[in-house]
């Protein structure tokens, strides 16, 4: 597949082959995919879940998840050096119901502020920080009770991103995975904040109001 998809393109591969099984050899020759759950950890070569929003076809009895769900899963598995492959159900006349349509504007709308953590990252050394975890078994795709002290990092050159899952009431924010030196803090949408390096910690102060209904997202420029 591969040869013929690069002698098709100039000597260029744009195939991807996808595959369940967890095997060195395959995992050598494709793309994990991780049905309707995610990964404990950062897995050394990219994976991904491919989920729904419902039921893969379209259901008119079928529980939605909401926009905030959506956005931790993606988080979650991006800062694991995972993608989302998220599936929309049609109607029979190929229309998307009005319900579908409040998530997509909603997961638009927290792109616009938040996507750079998102788009072209890399995992940092860690995935996170935080008492919670998200869970993996079978199928599962549990919410998770997200605390203020749980973050998700993903990083591009000289940037960490780090997504606090839980807006915290005392408008403090404080990491302890980030130990290089620090120039600047931002949040996303909202423009640069005072911070400060301490006893292992960067200690950052929050606005009065968060960026975002769902997680924010604060951009760490190294010096």
């Amino acid at each position: 597949m591969y040869n013929t998809s690069a002698a098709a393109h100039s000597g260029v591969n744009q195939a991807v082959y996808n595959q369940k099984g967890r095997t060195a050899e395959l995992a050598a020759l494709g793309v994990l995919d991780v049905e309707r759950s995610q990964e404990p950890e950062i897995r050394p070569f990219v994976w991904q879940t491919d989920t729904c929003v419902g039921d893969w076809f379209y259901n008119d009895r079928a529980r939605y998840k909401t926009p905030e769900h959506i956005i931790e899963l993606l988080i979650d598995i991006v800062a694991k050096n995972g993608n989302l492959l998220l599936n929309i159900p049609q109607l029979p006349d190929g229309s998307i119901d009005a319900d579908c349509m409040h998530i997509l504007r909603q997961l638009a709308r927290w792109m616009e502020i938040c996507g750079p953590g998102i788009h072209g990252t890399r995992p940092y050394r860690t995935y996170g920080e935080g008492p919670s975890r998200v869970a993996v078994d079978g199928h599962r795709e549990d919410r998770v009770r997200w605390t203020d002290r749980d973050y998700r990092f993903t990083r591009r050159g000289n940037i960490i991103y780090a997504f606090q899952m839980r807006w915290p009431e005392t408008r403090r924010a404080c990491i302890t995975s980030v130990n290089e030196n620090v120039a600047a803090v931002h949040l996303l949408g909202a423009g640069r904040l005072p911070f400060d390096q301490r006893d292992n910690q960067l200690r950052i102060t929050l606005p009065e109001k968060s960026a975002t209904p769902y997680a924010n997202c604060l951009a760490i420029e190294l010096s």
